[in-house]
């Protein structure tokens, strides 16, 4: 009976992969399959109430896209993003992730594991892939899935039976959390999927907020959120002595080894890989998704 259920069930995988989109297949492969991976040395910690880290997504893990597989997701954005929808409408959040086989042929000088995400499931390079591609179509199913991790992770915060929401791909420790040896693997690791899946929802928040964003989008330029990356953004530049900006002038690339850009809504330089750190509050979040809902409805 076993070997009949097991027939069966390779036999409806099968078809599941022949029905697949080449779209669908790109999109499997370079979540998979990034292509450019490094040694990460330090891991990412944050503190227990997790801030967003403005306006920047939490995708650390020593793997991001290869040059090659970057160029071949810009000239498959239509196709991709209608992929990324229907990946995002459909994610498990119950479902346990799976490890991806190890890349085969890396493109980069690889110094660490040549691994990606599963790409069945809510992970990081999947919200890198949407931003990339400047996915605004993706809101609706951006505000369905944030929404869906929030109740999750506020079922499981009140019930200790409950499994908290699961993702794959974010690796962020707990500030200050001291090692418990004698604590069971189950209690550990229900502890650490709840953590994880508080990260991805921060980060939701902020790839919706950039989306809009990159479209100079009225309602989201008035929320908390922003107003609070602007004043960051303000207090780092006085820091770190960055000047202020001159029409036609070509920003620096880098200043005292900082490596710079230019902010196009606020025209203030920032350093480009230190995020601005923006307490989480559920307002600034439902400010973020009313104008994601307003977007939405402006955009039928």
């Amino acid at each position: 009976m076993k070997w009949i259920v097991l027939i069966v069930s390779l036999m409806r995988l099968t078809s599941l992969q022949a029905q697949e989109s080449p779209a669908d297949q790109l999109l499997d492969t370079v979540i998979s399959h990034p292509g450019s991976y490094s040694q990460v040395c330090d891991l990412m910690t944050a503190p227990f109430e997790i801030p967003y880290r403005a306006l920047e997504l939490s995708d650390f893990f020593g793997a991001s896209f290869s040059d090659a597989n970057r160029a071949t997701i810009q000239k498959n954005r239509e196709a991709l993003v209608e992929c990324i929808r229907k990946r995002l409408s459909k994610i498990n959040l119950t479902r346990k992730p799976i490890t991806p086989t190890p890349d085969p042929n890396p493109e980069s000088n690889n110094d660490g594991d040549a691994v990606g995400n599963d790409p069945q499931s809510l992970n990081p390079l999947l919200l890198r892939l949407a931003l990339d591609l400047n996915a605004i179509e993706a809101l609706p199913e951006l505000l369905i899935v944030e929404q869906k991790l929030v109740d999750g992770i506020a079922l499981a915060k009140n019930d200790p039976k409950v499994q908290p929401p699961l993702v794959a791909g974010w690796f962020v420790a707990q500030e200050g959390e001291a090692y418990n040896e004698n604590e069971p693997e189950a209690i550990r690791d229900r502890r650490i999927n709840l953590f994880h899946s508080r990260v991805a929802q921060r980060d939701l928040v902020i790839l919706m907020a950039r989306l809009m964003r990159e479209k100079f989008y009225a309602p989201y330029l008035k929320t908390q959120l922003e107003q609070a990356y602007v004043k960051g953004l303000t207090a780092d530049a006085k820091k770190f002595k960055l000047p202020q900006y001159q029409p036609n002038q070509t920003a620096p690339a880098d200043i005292n080894g900082w490596d710079i850009q230019l902010d196009p809504v606020t025209h203030l330089y920032l350093r480009k890989y230190s995020p601005i750190l923006v307490p989480y509050s559920r307002e600034s979040r439902d400010e973020v998704r009313a104008a994601a809902a307003q977007w939405i409805a402006e955009h039928p």
